[in-house]
């Protein structure tokens, strides 16, 4: 049975890329918290043992914790930026690393590039790749992100955790990609931030 959208397209080595660049994107953000967030209370920690701050009156307590907050949210505007830039450059240069071991591994076994096609139903979308299907249903989408070439979704999983699920814009067949956009939107009643833009092309030397 036809789907209302679809999509099909070969999943190329720089497809693969795009997908593993916005996945890593996502990551970025995650990640500058969870260390300065471990690594700030590390130093908490250490300095609360190695020191007599508690033992002093109220006043130079409430100042030193007034200073040790002013300084942890600096670090984090720091570790932002730096996310942004060197995060940023990272991230995508393992994201090229990444697709071309799957790619290869994918060579490997089946000995030509994977052909996707998708179904976007009314209550689902169904996905086939080399032979193998899934099932994914718009109730559990968390949040949508575009790119210049791919669309990605979050998708909360029914056992637990989430998964990360991505589409090739310029594969959809026979219908504009605003109107499939607009329609993932109306389905897609657990996205509160609408489509999130993010970039992953590479700036041009001038």
């Amino acid at each position: 049975m036809k789907g209302k959208y679809q999509f099909k397209y070969v999943e190329t080595q720089e497809v693969l890329t795009e997908y593993m660049k916005v996945n890593g994107l996502l990551k970025i953000p995650k990640t500058y918290r969870m260390v300065v967030t471990t690594g700030g209370l590390f130093v908490l920690t250490i300095m609360l043992l190695n020191t007599d701050v508690l033992k002093r009156n109220i006043g130079e307590i409430f100042l030193f914790a007034l200073k040790f907050l002013v300084i942890w949210a600096l670090v984090f505007a720091a570790a932002q930026i730096v996310g942004k830039t060197i995060g940023k450059k990272m991230e995508f240069l393992a994201a090229t690393g990444d697709a071309e071991t799957i790619y290869e591994k994918r060579m490997q076994k089946w000995k030509k590039p994977a052909e996707v096609k998708i179904d976007f139903y009314e209550e689902c979308w169904i996905s086939h790749v080399h032979g193998n299907s899934q099932t994914l249903h718009y109730r559990n989408v968390a949040r949508i992100i575009e790119s210049e070439e791919v669309i990605a979704m979050i998708v909360n999983s029914e056992e637990g955790g989430q998964r990360f699920f991505a589409i090739l814009k310029n594969g959809i067949l026979d219908a504009d990609i605003e109107e499939f956009k607009q329609y993932l939107l109306e389905k897609c009643h657990g996205v509160k931030k609408g489509i999130e833009q993010v970039s992953v092309a590479e700036k041009k030397k001038k």
